[in-house]
C-alpha cells in the first residue's frame, strides 16, 4: 500500500509538471477592435422588453499578428431591455491567412442620465483559420462597450498554442 501511494502521488506530481510545461509554450496574444454594429431587431410581441437581434458586425483591428486585417463577425443576442447572452463568430483575415473564434457571454445595459450604457464580456475559443493558421488552437476573453448606438470597441486576449 505504501508503494501504491508513493506511485499515486509521483503520477500526479508528472501530470502537474507536464500540464505546466504544455501551457509554458502558448504564446499571449491580445487585440482591440473598433467595430461598426448594424443590428436587425426582432422584438418578441406582447412581452416587456424582450428581443432577439441579428447583426453583422466589421471591424477594424490592430494588435498582435492581426494588424491591418479584415473582421467580420456575425451574431445573435437574446436580451431583455438590453441585458442577456450573446454569441457569435469573430473572423479574422489577412490575404490568405484568417482566424475564427467561437465566442459567447454576457451583455448588459444600464441608463446613465436617461441614456443606455451598454457594455459586454465573455469567453472565446479558436475553431478554426486558414493558410498559415489552419491548425490554430487557443482562447481567452474579451470584454467591450458601445460608443454609440452602431459602434463599439472590443479588447481581447488570451492564448495561442
Amino acid at each position: 500500500m505504501f508503494t501504491r501511494n508513493h506511485s499515486l502521488i509521483a503520477a500526479a506530481v508528472f501530470t502537474l509538471f507536464s500540464l505546466t510545461s504544455i501551457n509554458a509554450n502558448a504564446e499571449s496574444i491580445a487585440g482591440q477592435g473598433k467595430c461598426t454594429y448594424k443590428p436587425t431587431a426582432a422584438n418578441v410581441a406582447n412581452t416587456d422588453g424582450y428581443a432577439v437581434m441579428l447583426s453583422e458586425t466589421t471591424c477594424a483591428s490592430s494588435g498582435g499578428f492581426i494588424e491591418g486585417a479584415t473582421v467580420s463577425n456575425p451574431e445573435i443576442a437574446n436580451l431583455h431591455q438590453g441585458t442577456g447572452d450573446h454569441s457569435g463568430y469573430y473572423t479574422i483575415t489577412n490575404g490568405t491567412d484568417s482566424t475564427i473564434a467561437k465566442w459567447s457571454g454576457k451583455v448588459n445595459t444600464v441608463m446613465k442620465d436617461g441614456n443606455p450604457m451598454t457594455s459586454f464580456k465573455g469567453q472565446w475559443e479558436y475553431v478554426g483559420g486558414t493558410g498559415k493558421y489552419k491548425s490554430i488552437k487557443g482562447k481567452g476573453e474579451y470584454n467591450g462597450y458601445f460608443t454609440s448606438a452602431t459602434e463599439y470597441t472590443v479588447d481581447w486576449k488570451g492564448k495561442k498554442d
